[in-house]
This record gives structure tokens, C-alpha cells and sequence, in this order.
């Protein structure tokens, strides 16, 4: 009778050990993803997709906060600040990891050095736009007339990667183009171009694509390598004989410095088992995103290579900010 109760007992403890290893250690608590933009934006609803999904998966609150400023900047620093301990992160991207630091040289974060990549998780193309009246509708007619008389472009704000676009084929084809900043609110250049008070705007496919499909504006060409699946009409500036240009985006996850390489590598696995879910992949379809799952180390490759190549267009153009 004792040996039955002790043999119980002892595969009681058995059965709880084997409970406890196979519980996930991380995460235990909730996780907050710092957007450094705006609600409604591209990365904002990126990073909400993700994080339901990996609310889900994991029984764990993924909450996200929108900590904007500074073009990034703000959000950035709070989370190259925060406690490397997985529970916080930044949704980044081109423009914190790759344009910032050539825009502040004395900025005191380095984001290619102060943060440890997780994995990427979306892309977007980004195109030129054009006002129905502008007497070009391909890249072609849009470099020829560029070249005779100045036309007004807007964007985002000054530095950004939109801007940076239009810099480097200003810079590097003759082009006559005047930038009007939308700083404060960029959701008024699109009805803006509309009503023809600008020539162009850059901006990403998910604002465009409804003006698009109701002729409001028209695309004169996407500003990446490769055409998008979403608008496959829209030709690319490369078919048309310009090179280097590549300001297609990109949103990733990124934790502090230090941050334990255990959560570093739960995470990233955790975010491509989010991605290969049907309905996370039609939700940023939504948004005209496509996932684009990868390997800590496959991101930080892209953080250094989008780190040089923008180096290289900020001092092209001669753009800084103080």
C-alpha cells in the first residue's frame, strides 16, 4: 500500500518535471512592440498583424505603442534604452536602420551596433505618383520632363527614405524637381496630387493603391527592383535604365543589446511560424505587404548593407538634418 502510494507520488513529480521543461520559458509576460510612427500607418499595422499573431501563438500579450518623433528617432532610442531582456521591442526598418545615423552623425545611438536583430517580417514597394495632368505617365516621359522644367514632389518629410528616392534621381539624372515636405501630415499630399497642386508624390503602394484604382492619380513607376504583385502594370525605374535606386520597404524586429541570444532565437522562430499563417498573410495583403520571414543573421546582413548604400546617397545628395 505505501509502495503504491510512494510510486504514485514519485510519477506525480515525474509528470510535473516533464510539465515545467516543456512550458516555454520565454515569454512569461506580456511584450510591448514600439512602433517610432503613427497609428494607421504601414508599419503600425505591420507590427499590430504580427503581434496578434504572436499573442496567440503564445498565450502572451504582445502589445503594441506607437512612440513617434523625430522621424524615428524617439521610439529608437527608448528601445536601445529599455531593459535587454526581450519584453521590449522595436518595429524598424529603413529608415531607423539604415538612414538615421547618416542624417545625425552625432546621434548618440548606432543602430547597426546598439540593437540585436530578431527577423524581418514585411515588405512594401514604394512608386512614384503622378497628378493626372502631368503630361507623363511612364518612367521614360517622367526623366524627359523632369530634365526640361522643375516639378513639385512631395513626401513624407525631409530624409526620409522617400525623400532620399527622389534626392538620388535629382542628384544623379539632371533632374529638376522641388521638394514640398508634408511633415505634420502626409495624408494630405495624396488629395493634394489629386487636385494637381502637386506634379509627383512618393509614397508606399498601401496609401496610393485606392487613388490608384479610382484614377485619381496615376503610377509613373515603382521605385525597387522588382515590379509588385499588387500593381504588376506598374513598370520599375530599373526597366528603364535607372540603377541604383532601391527604396522599396522593409519592417523588422528588433530587441536591445544583449538581449539573451535564447529569447533572440524564440522570437525569430516564433515570428516565421506567425508568417506561414494563412490569415496573417492575407492581413498584410490587406495592407499590400508581403511577408518576408528571415534568420537574425540574414537581418543584420540587410541592416548592414541598407547602412552603407544609404551612407552613400545621403552624401550624394548633401541631405542632413541637426
Amino acid at each position: 500500500m505505501h509502495r503504491s502510494i510512494a510510486r504514485c507520488a514519485l510519477a506525480a513529480v515525474f509528470v510535473c518535471a516533464s510539465a515545467a521543461a516543456q512550458k516555454p520559458s520565454y515569454p512569461d509576460r506580456p511584450v510591448r512592440v514600439v512602433v517610432p510612427y503613427g497609428p494607421g500607418t504601414a508599419p503600425d499595422l505591420i507590427a499590430r498583424v504580427v503581434s496578434e499573431q504572436l499573442s496567440r501563438q503564445t498565450g502572451q500579450s504582445f502589445v503594441v505603442e506607437n512612440k513617434l518623433g523625430a522621424g524615428g528617432k524617439i521610439g529608437t532610442e527608448a528601445v536601445a534604452d529599455a531593459k535587454a531582456d526581450g519584453y521590449t521591442l522595436l518595429l524598424g526598418g529603413k529608415d531607423t536602420h539604415g538612414i538615421l545615423t547618416h542624417l545625425y552623425p552625432d546621434w548618440r545611438i548606432k543602430p547597426e551596433k546598439d540593437f540585436a536583430p530578431v527577423a524581418l517580417l514585411a515588405r512594401i514597394q514604394n512608386v512614384l505618383l503622378a497628378s493626372p495632368k502631368l503630361p507623363a505617365s511612364n518612367p521614360q516621359e517622367f526623366l524627359a520632363l523632369a530634365r526640361q522644367k522643375e516639378l513639385r514632389y512631395g513626401t513624407p518629410g525631409v530624409g526620409t527614405n522617400l525623400h532620399l528616392a527622389a534626392a538620388y534621381l535629382q542628384s544623379n539624372y539632371g533632374l529638376k524637381l522641388l521638394h514640398i515636405p508634408y511633415s505634420r501630415s502626409f495624408a494630405e499630399a495624396l488629395p493634394a496630387l489629386a487636385r494637381g497642386e502637386l506634379d509627383l508624390v512618393v509614397a508606399g503602394l498601401p496609401p496610393a493603391m485606392p487613388l490608384l484604382k479610382d484614377g485619381r492619380i496615376k503610377a509613373i513607376a515603382v521605385t525597387g527592383t522588382q515590379r509588385s504583385r499588387f500593381a504588376p502594370d506598374i513598370p520599375t525605374f530599373a526597366e528603364s535604365g535607372v540603377s541604383g535606386l532601391e527604396s522599396g520597404g522593409w519592417f523588422a524586429l528588433f530587441a536591445p543589446k544583449g538581449t539573451p541570444q535564447a529569447a533572440v532565437d524564440a522570437l525569430s522562430k516564433m515570428v516565421a511560424t506567425a508568417l506561414r499563417e494563412p490569415a496573417v498573410t492575407e492581413k498584410l495583403s490587406g495592407v499590400y505587404a508581403d511577408p518576408a520571414p528571415s534568420s537574425p543573421a540574414e537581418l543584420a546582413k540587410l541592416v548592414a548593407d541598407e547602412t552603407q548604400r544609404w551612407g552613400k546617397v545621403v552624401a550624394e545628395t548633401g541631405i542632413k538634418l541637426e
